[in-house]
C-alpha cells in the first residue's frame, strides 16, 4: 500500500487545487500524503467530496477550500471497477459531491483494493440519491427500471447524505450498458445522481497487501 500512496503522490504538485475523495483507502492515505506535501515544502488545496473527508484534512493542518476556478486533479477511492476504468461509488453516501468534485476535475486517479474488481457490475449495488421529497414514488418509478432497491438505512432510521437527501441502493441482475443506464436513472424526476463512474477516469490504482498496478 505504500508504494501505491507513493506512487499517488506524484499527483500531488505545489499550487495544485486537488479533489479528495472518501473512504477507508483514502483515510489511511491523507498522512501519507502530508507527509509528502510537508517534505517537499508544497502548498496544496483541497476540495473535499465529504464531510468526513473535510474534517480528516483539516485535523492535518492542511488547506480546504469550497470553490475553485479549476480543480488540477481528482484522488478517489472505489467501491468496484473493472479493467475498461469504470466504476461505481458511493458506498460511504458522498455521491453528488463525488461527482461535481471529480468530473470537474476532468482527470480522475482512483485509488482500490484489488479485491473490488469485478468483470461487469451485475448484482453490484449502484447508490442512487434521491430528493427526500416524494421518495417513494422515486423509489417505485426507479424499480420500474428492473432494480431491486433498498432505502439505505442507518442507526434505525434513512441515511441522509451531506446534502440532506437518501440513498436508494439498487441491484440489477443484468446491465448491458451501464452509461445508459446511468442516463436513465438521472432523467427520473428526484434523483439527484448516481454512483456510477463511466467518464473522465484517467488512472485506477489497484494495490494489494505486496504490490500495486495501474490500469488506464
Amino acid at each position: 500500500m505504500e508504494k501505491a500512496f507513493d506512487y499517488l503522490n506524484r499527483y500531488i504538485d505545489d499550487g495544485s487545487v486537488i479533489g479528495m475523495g472518501s473512504g477507508s483507502t483514502i483515510e489511511k492515505y491523507l498522512p501519507a500524503m502530508k507527509k509528502h506535501i510537508e517534505k517537499n515544502g508544497l502548498k496544496v488545496s483541497f476540495l473535499s467530496t465529504s464531510l468526513k473527508t473535510e474534517k480528516a484534512l483539516k485535523r492535518l493542518n492542511l488547506e480546504v477550500i469550497f470553490d475553485a476556478e479549476s480543480v488540477d486533479v481528482a484522488i478517489d477511492g472505489a467501491d468496484q471497477f473493472n479493467d475498461e476504468c469504470i466504476a461505481v461509488k458511493g458506498g460511504g453516501g458522498s455521491l453528488l459531491r463525488e461527482k461535481q468534485i471529480d468530473y470537474f476535475s476532468g482527470k480522475i486517479i482512483l485509488i482500490a483494493h484489488m479485491n473490488k474488481k469485478v468483470e461487469d457490475f451485475n448484482k453490484v449495488p449502484i447508490p442512487v440519491e434521491v430528493n427526500k421529497y416524494l421518495y417513494k414514488i422515486t423509489q417505485r418509478v426507479i424499480e420500474e427500471t428492473d432494480a431491486s432497491t433498498e432505502m439505505r438505512k442507518e442507526d434505525g432510521g434513512l441515511f441522509v447524505t451531506d446534502n440532506d437527501n437518501y440513498i436508494i441502493d439498487c441491484t440489477y441482475e443484468n446491465i448491458s450498458d451501464l452509461s445508459e443506464l446511468q442516463q436513465k436513472l438521472l432523467n427520473i424526476p428526484g434523483v439527484v445522481e448516481t454512483g456510477i463512474f463511466d467518464r473522465y477516469i484517467e488512472e485506477i490504482v489497484s494495490f494489494d497487501e505486496q504490490t500495486f498496478e495501474i490500469l488506464k
